[in-house]
């Protein structure tokens, strides 16, 4: 069985529906729902998403809904649906994404042709830019095995709503962390991969919604925060593999100029050039990507 969980935050009973009915409308059935609503318990439309999925309730004993008190952060909610997760298997879901009919189906038999050395499965997806209604299919880079090496510099497996995960391996972990307010998939795939072999459905099987509602993404404090404790989480793996540990700390110099910290970038930058002196397209490359989100963040304000 395959325990999937919806974690919403001030998100519309509209969009919400949307991602229920993906996961109600999956081909593979053998599944149950949470839906953990983390929204302030004084925001007003939280009544309207509580009575949407109620209804859902009502018509599926699968599906279960459960509201935090206050505001625990999107790690408590994602942890408080493994808490209550009975499959072999996990999915989360974010709110305003979606499954392709198909998805549970093909990453189930993609772990049913796997032995145990394998903790998660991931795919493609779909980006669905909402204000200009079009698609655009995201080039995905796919790797199995044992794949910390490459994934600590580039997160390819991507969001949360994206793999299908062995339920037992993401407990033994001890789910996710809390502390994180960005980067907090990466960390959770980070620490499978360090014990687990990874694999992949090579198919786009996620829509992903591209709009101006609240992401964790988009607070460039947030992937300031991530970007940092990673790089203190790794510190002692870093400090013996270079390559990493330039391309995360250019990673950070990059955050900084998202967030307009032009001169804690520009030192990061120097940091990440010391550590790798003769990478000089990826110098370069780094360097006109903390020029190009400085300004960008420049435009924004």
């Amino acid at each position: 069985m395959v325990s999937a969980v919806i974690t919403t935050y001030k998100r519309g009973s509209d969009i919400v529906k949307r991602a229920v009915e993906s996961v109600v409308n999956q081909t593979y059935r053998d599944w149950e729902l949470t839906v953990v609503d983390d929204s302030p318990s004084d925001w007003e439309p939280r009544d309207d998403v509580k009575e949407t999925v109620l209804g859902f309730c009502r018509k599926d004993s699968r599906i279960r809904y459960i509201a935090h008190d206050h505001n625990m952060g999107a790690c408590a909610a994602r942890n408080t649906g493994l808490k209550h997760a009975s499959g072999e298997y996990i999915a989360f879901l974010d709110d305003d994404d979606e499954w392709r009919s198909d998805k549970l189906e093909l990453m189930v038999r993609k772990f049913e042709e796997c032995d145990g050395r394998v903790a998660l499965v991931y795919c493609g997806c779909v980006f669905v830019y909402d204000s200009e209604n079009r698609e655009k299919k995201i080039k995905t880079v796919f790797r199995k095995g044992m794949v910390f090496d490459s994934l600590i510099s580039r997160n390819f497996i991507g969001g949360t709503s994206f793999p299908l995960i062995r339920t037992s391996a993401l407990r033994e972990i001890g789910g996710f962390d809390e502390k994180m307010r960005s980067s907090q998939d990466l960390d959770v795939w980070l620490r499978l991969a360090e014990k687990y072999e990874v694999d992949y459905v090579a198919e786009p099987l996620v829509f992903y919604h591209c709009h101006d509602g609240e992401r964790i993404t988009g607070s460039p404090e947030s992937i300031i925060s991530g970007t940092e404790r990673k790089l203190e989480k790794y510190s002692e793996y870093l400090k013996t593999h270079k390559p990493q540990l330039s391309a995360c700390t250019m990673e950070l110099a990059v955050a900084y100029a998202n967030g307009r910290r032009l001169k804690a970038a520009l030192g990061t930058w120097f940091r990440g050039v010391r550590i790798l002196p003769f990478s000089l397209f990826f110098n370069l490359k780094s360097l006109l990507r903390v020029a190009k989100w400085f300004c960008l963040s420049v435009k924004r304000s």
